[in-house]
């Protein structure tokens, strides 16, 4: 999944001897996060994984989550979905992640990242300028309580400092989301004493 102008690069084509274990499932880029399937494919030219391979296919003998339907399907729908139908989906999730990342940008504290192909976006977090929440986890808690937006912390993915936003939602809720994530950091953002003190300091000098 990549924005239009961008190019995918499966890491299998860049290894000739080092073995890949290529994760895939419905949820993204098929979005339908609740059926719960995916996949593993394995690039392995010389055969090293073989005992993994042997493991993998013991545990896919398990009862993982997927039921018979929708394993049932699966063949049709790698198959036969049109490329139109990923065509629209990532048209849709790049405007939107245009219109959060301009509408974030403006925004005192947060340094949003533009993906080049995702259905979120990562959002820094000047903490310094945020004294009442001293991690990434408080601002979220705090940004639920008084706005109602729900954002993932960057602790999650052992990323502090960063939250992080859905691009899926329609474009007028999402539109209203970056709103009330503005209105919020206006509200709490302070200046860093220590960036004053540092001004004063080269003023005199």
């Amino acid at each position: 999944m990549v924005y239009p102008g961008k190019v995918f690069h499966s890491v299998s084509s860049l290894s000739k001897n080092v073995p890949v274990l290529s994760c895939g499932g419905l949820t993204k880029r098929f979005l339908v996060p609740g059926w719960r399937m995916g996949w593993i494919t394995i690039h392995d030219r010389h055969n090293l994984f073989k005992n993994v391979r042997t493991a993998l296919m013991k545990l896919s003998a398990r009862i993982l989550g997927p039921n018979a339907a929708v394993q049932g399907a699966l063949p049709r729908i790698l198959t036969e979905t049109p490329q139109s139908f990923f065509d629209e989906t990532v048209a849709i999730l790049q405007k939107h992640a245009t219109l959060a990342y301009e509408i974030l940008t403006e925004v005192r504290g947060l340094r949003p990242i533009m993906p080049d192909g995702a259905m979120y976006m990562m959002i820094r977090i000047d903490v310094d300028n945020f004294p009442e929440y001293p991690t990434d986890l408080h601002f979220v808690k705090a940004l639920v309580e008084e706005q109602s937006i729900f954002c993932l912390p960057g602790q999650c993915f052992e990323y502090p400092n960063y939250i992080r936003i859905v691009l899926t939602v329609p474009e007028d809720l999402l539109r209203e989301a970056c709103f009330r994530i503005a209105e919020f950091c206006e509200k709490h953002f302070k200046i860093d004493e220590r960036i004053i003190q540092n001004a004063i300091i080269d003023t005199v000098n």
